[in-house]
């Protein structure tokens, strides 16, 4: 081979070794702040999700993963945690812990409180009920908010005082009736269900006041609700409103409270954007 040759393929060999040798100067280093702001995150959820919200779950949490580089695990139809499990999120380093569902959420509150090193998210999916006080910095729970039923019915029972139709109400004693509604000198008309022997009582009182409304402000068995009706006077069931968690707009503000460390500690009211109330006509 000629020595024209050679310095010909000498000089191509070099050339290419000094592409490479450049390519690797230039390839960019991880940004540290990349991998400092990962999240991984665990979800619980109650048993029974309707079905539209395990497909917003679903796809919310892929694309989380697909799109945001977010390490998620998901444990559905939790109704206890095992030993087994709760020894797993003592020993994995979530950074977040979302939990859906009323009493799920009620359940795990103690278990939460001692895990400080985990920022835990309680999704209420029903209108709450909760008496139980948050203190512990870790958790952060949505719910419906103080006031919710006040704020969904107060302009009806407004109407009707202002027109003079009176009211006999029915409840339990966890949960009493917002006094702007029942004064405490019309005591008399309101009865406590969880009471034993209550209904002869309440039935009794029926017929003395004589009603325009029976009012149901706690849930109540469709038996008693049918003695109700055996009354005749018209029945109002406020304890039949229900909610609709706007899943696709409260993951999104979710992700992006955890992306931002903006932590919330405490009771948090859903917004009025976030759910959708259905109340009974």
């Amino acid at each position: 081979m000629s020595t024209v040759r050679w310095a010909s393929y000498l000089s191509v060999i070099v050339s290419l070794l000094l592409i490479v040798s450049g390519c690797g100067k230039n390839i960019p280093a991880i940004d540290p702040a990349v991998l400092q702001n990962k999240v991984s995150v665990l979800v619980l959820t109650k048993p029974n999700l309707k079905d539209t919200t395990k497909s917003t779950f679903t796809n919310t949490l892929l694309s989380w993963r697909d799109t945001q580089h977010i390490a998620f695990e998901w444990i559905p139809d939790v109704t206890a945690i095992s030993e087994e499990q709760a020894n797993k999120i003592r020993s994995v380093t979530y950074d977040y812990i979302l939990v859906v569902g009323n009493e799920l959420n009620q359940q795990l509150l103690p278990f939460a409180s001692t895990l400080s090193d985990k920022k835990w998210i309680f999704m209420d999916d029903t209108i709450s009920q909760n008496t139980s006080e948050v203190s512990a910095a870790n958790i952060e729970w949505k719910q419906t908010g103080p006031g919710f039923m006040e704020n969904q019915w107060g302009e009806w029972v407004k109407q009707q005082q202002v027109i003079g139709k009176s009211m006999e109400w029915v409840t339990v004693s966890s949960n009493p009736i917002p006094s702007a509604w029942a004064p405490s000198e019309e005591a008399e008309r309101i009865s406590i269900s969880d009471a034993e022997g209550w209904y002869p009582q309440f039935q009794l009182q029926v017929k003395q006041h004589a009603p325009d409304w029976l009012v149901v402000y706690s849930p109540q068995e469709s038996s008693v609700l049918q003695r109700m009706k055996n009354l005749q006077v018209p029945i109002i069931n406020m304890a039949s409103t229900t909610i609709d968690v706007k899943w696709d707009i409260v993951l999104p503000a979710l992700l992006a409270q955890m992306q931002n460390k903006q932590w919330k500690a405490g009771i948090q009211a859903y917004s009025t954007q976030e759910v959708q109330v259905n109340k009974p006509q």
